[in-house]
């Protein structure tokens, strides 16, 4: 299995955007996206917008007032394509990042735009992401997808709703036969504890079955930050447009 790293396209144009809203954009370049995670829990997210040089894990959450913006002894879990590379956080590494063994790093891990990785929190947080939308308008971002790879995604916009919604040029994740997913490909949706896992199939009213193979009445859906899994059945080159 191959691991897929997704580097955002600078973006000229953002919006103003919410977990719980549709994005409105405008010229303003600054967006801003707040994911609620409380302590306990495990969540398969995603940073939504390009932040600072590099959407380095130290940007994403840098020291305010010299005091950290994720809770010391977070934990993030970044896929390597067949397991997980552990890191902690550590307001007193040059970093602000250590390795699984709590020693210190000297870069942080990278999170770009369309990546997906797990995050466990040591306490409740917000995590507020503000930066810029990584599309241009009137644009779209590839990713290619080759058959027999597992791959842990998110989209390249700030979009919640159906995964069907749009099209390469626009408006949503348009993943579907519509958009060329090959029927058969596995989506897997992270539940908290485990996943619920759909395939592709165009011969369905909403171009989705279970896993058994029973089309289902409206496709899957997903959150603004959400990551998740994508197993093509064969390859696919995935375009997210603004």
């Amino acid at each position: 299995m191959k691991k897929t790293l997704l580097m955002a396209a600078a973006a000229l144009a953002a919006g103003i955007i919410s977990s719980q809203a549709q994005p409105v954009y405008s010229q303003n370049v600054v967006g801003y996206v707040n994911t609620v995670t409380p302590n306990g829990g495990t969540y398969l997210v995603t940073v939504p917008l390009t932040i600072g040089v590099s959407n380095g894990a130290n940007e994403v959450w840098p020291l305010n007032g010299g005091l950290p913006s994720i809770p010391d002894g977070s934990s993030l879990l970044i896929w390597t394509g067949s397991g997980y590379t552990t890191y902690q956080s550590d307001s007193g590494s040059p970093s602000l990042w250590d390795d699984n063994g709590g020693n210190a790093i000297p870069n942080a891990p990278l999170l770009p735009v369309g990546k997906g990785f797990f995050l466990i929190p040591s306490a409740s947080t917000t995590n507020l992401f503000v930066g810029t939308v990584a599309v241009n308008v009137g644009t779209s971002n590839s990713m290619v997808l080759a058959n027999g790879g597992t791959y842990l995604v998110a989209s390249a916009v700030p979009y919640g709703g159906a995964i069907t919604n749009g099209t390469s040029s626009g408006g949503g994740l348009a993943l579907s036969s519509l958009n060329g997913l090959p029927d058969g490909s596995s989506l897997l949706i992270w539940t908290g504890s485990g996943y619920t896992t759909y395939q592709s199939d165009s011969g369905s009213p909403s171009l989705w079955d279970d896993n058994g193979g029973n089309s289902i009445p409206a496709p899957p859906t997903v959150g603004v930050g959400q990551g998740f899994f994508i197993i093509p059945s064969a390859n696919f080159t995935w375009k997210v447009g603004l």
